[in-house]
């Protein structure tokens, strides 16, 4: 009797360290992937100098956003997340646009979110020297997400991967 205890508790050890196993490499899957779209959205982004957030995918563009949408079709990245809130970025107040695996415009449940944060010349307000001449700098903040998902359990946790693009001169915001 009491190596068919000894057996059941065994058993129950091999199972919690293979459950562990699995979510450890379910979650590493999910973040490279992760990781992945972030940097192709960036790449997307600084290759075209901007993208127009106001604007929806459609069928036959040739866009930032058709291109994203794309790349997030053909890897079968379907992961989403909540939208992120407001953030200050200096003195101004950055808003996310997010947008579903379609390229449209949603707030719920999106797949990538971007915000375009504008380069302010913070000299200027406090009377040093301002650089008129510059154009218009922008960057664009990326958030893509990720999950622990278990087959049995399905999504237990929700993490986000934030990036941001290198300034464009004169990008579109």
């Amino acid at each position: 009797m009491r190596e068919a205890i000894g057996g059941t508790w065994l058993f129950q050890i091999v199972i919690v360290f293979i459950l562990l196993f699995t979510g450890f490499l379910c979650l590493s899957i999910n973040r490279s992937k992760a990781f992945n779209v972030k940097d192709q959205i960036i790449q997307t982004i600084q290759s075209y100098n901007g993208i127009d957030l106001t604007d929806e995918y459609s069928e036959g563009d040739e866009s930032p956003l058709a291109d994203i949408v794309s790349y997030i079709s053909a890897n079968s990245y379907r992961t989403t997340g909540m939208v992120p809130a407001p953030e200050k970025v200096g003195s101004d107040t950055v808003s996310y646009v997010c947008y579903d695996r379609s390229g449209r415009i949603v707030n719920s449940n999106p797949v990538f979110c971007i915000a375009p944060i504008h380069v302010d010349s913070e000299g200027c307000a406090s009377g040093e020297t301002c650089f008129n001449e510059l154009p218009d700098m922008v960057y664009y903040r990326v958030v893509v997400y990720y999950q622990l998902d278990l087959p049995i359990f399905q999504e237990v946790f929700n993490f986000r991967v934030v990036g941001d693009t290198k300034t464009l001169f004169g990008g579109v915001s």
